[in-house]
């Protein structure tokens, strides 16, 4: 039995009255013409963060994991390789498309997906890799993206647990073709719920906005 003294709590987000002053302006007019700009700032600010040409707000980090692999061009029938251990969200997407979850071990020192798994585990039908940044670990991306270029697949970094990490003075989330972030109450960012997607693919960041909003080009 696990008592109250064995718990790991979790930390609770750092509110103060900045905070809530923005949440006021942002109730009181943040409407018509500035109803995007709260957001719009909150995606510059997060690129310039994450060092990353483009970031894209969503309603959470399962969204923006399937806007990414639709981006990406993963289709129903494509596998996509995913860690055996991470939280369930990071695999539902690939099968709202109708493609297939390859599950792969992890290494034991960090609980990260394992690069040589994921070179064992690569068929004609695989499209595309997800990784994912464990509790603040990170996955080895040098490797990963070595093995990703070697037989043309598209990487995504599921970073929800990854914000603030380095990788050799690169940010987690921002080192494969595309990165996604949760803004949970858990998570070490919060707006509560919601979530977003970095690139610096610019093709791939067109798409997903179009796709976010519902196929209308934000152009037109």
């Amino acid at each position: 039995m696990i008592t109250s003294e064995q718990k790991i709590p979790i930390n609770k987000p750092s509110i103060t009255d900045l905070e809530i002053g923005y949440v006021d302006d942002a109730i009181r007019n943040g409407w018509g013409e500035k109803c995007y700009d709260y957001i719009k700032r909150f995606e510059s600010k997060f690129a310039e963060y994450q060092e990353t040409k483009f970031a894209l707000a969503t309603s959470s980090c399962t969204g923006a994991i399937h806007l990414a692999l639709m981006a990406m061009g993963v289709k129903a029938g494509d596998e996509v390789i995913v860690p055996e251990l991470t939280w369930i969200a990071s695999v539902e997407p690939i099968m709202y498309i109708g493609a297939k979850p390859v599950f792969v071990d992890v290494v034991e020192e960090t609980w990260c997906i394992d690069p040589e798994k994921i070179r064992q585990a690569i068929t004609p039908k695989t499209k595309a890799i997800i990784v994912v940044h464990l509790y603040g670990n990170t996955c080895e991306m040098d490797k990963i993206m070595q093995i990703a270029n070697e037989n043309k697949l598209m990487v995504l970094e599921d970073a929800a647990e990854g914000l603030g990490s380095e990788i050799h003075g690169q940010k987690a989330g921002s080192i494969a073709h595309t990165g996604v972030f949760s803004f949970h109450g858990t998570k070490t960012l919060t707006t509560g719920e919601g979530g977003i997607l970095v690139t610096n693919n610019e093709e791939l960041f067109e798409k997903a906005k179009v796709l976010n909003d519902h196929g209308r080009n934000p152009k037109d």
